[in-house]
């Protein structure tokens, strides 16, 4: 009777763990791209670099988007110099994060759609097929991707050095426009 009850008990916290393992996904699919993001603890540089560039709304409200989250391994890997002047320039923010942005919900298998998507600024989002996996403005992406309700986040362990050189530029100019 013993060796029943244990059983049982095993069989239903295995099946419970299983079922909370296939619940995970598509419990992303009821929630929009910022409540996912900010759930997501290897994101928390990226939610606090979207909400100081003022994109946290279209998060939200906006969609479908696909979404080329950079990571806490990203933000950690920019030169400090770098990620301080990143964060306190509010407006490269938003051109950089703008670069990894693209309207439509691209899913990761999607030559087509990923070989000419348009960033939020308008750019040819920088895709590359090769033989090792798909490349995004010079990061890999990931395996999988997150259906959100306002579309997907892909999650980015890098930066494009020239995109945020060019975040930096451009914020400049912009200044000097005002």
């Amino acid at each position: 009777m013993k060796r029943t009850g244990i059983a049982a008990i095993v069989v239903l916290l295995t099946g419970m763990g299983m079922a909370q393992d296939l619940a995970s996904p598509a419990a992303s699919e009821t929630r929009d791209l910022s409540s996912v993001a900010q759930a997501d603890r290897s994101l928390a540089m990226f939610m606090t670099a979207v909400q100081s560039s003022g994109m946290a709304k279209m998060l939200r409200d906006e969609g479908p988007l696909t979404v080329f989250a950079l990571s806490n391994r990203a933000f950690a890997k920019l030169l400090k110099e770098d990620r301080e002047a990143l964060i306190a320039n509010r407006a490269a923010m938003h051109i950089l994060l703008a670069h990894y942005f693209v309207r439509g919900s691209i899913a990761r298998d999607d030559k087509t759609d990923l070989l000419s998507a348009r960033t939020l600024m308008g750019a040819k989002l920088r895709a590359d097929i090769r033989s090792e996996g798909f490349y995004v403005n010079g990061a890999r992406l990931g395996q999988t991707g997150i259906r959100c309700t306002n579309g997907m986040i892909f999650v980015l362990d890098s930066f494009d050095p020239g995109l945020l050189h060019d975040a930096f530029a451009m914020s400049r100019t912009d200044q000097r426009e005002k």
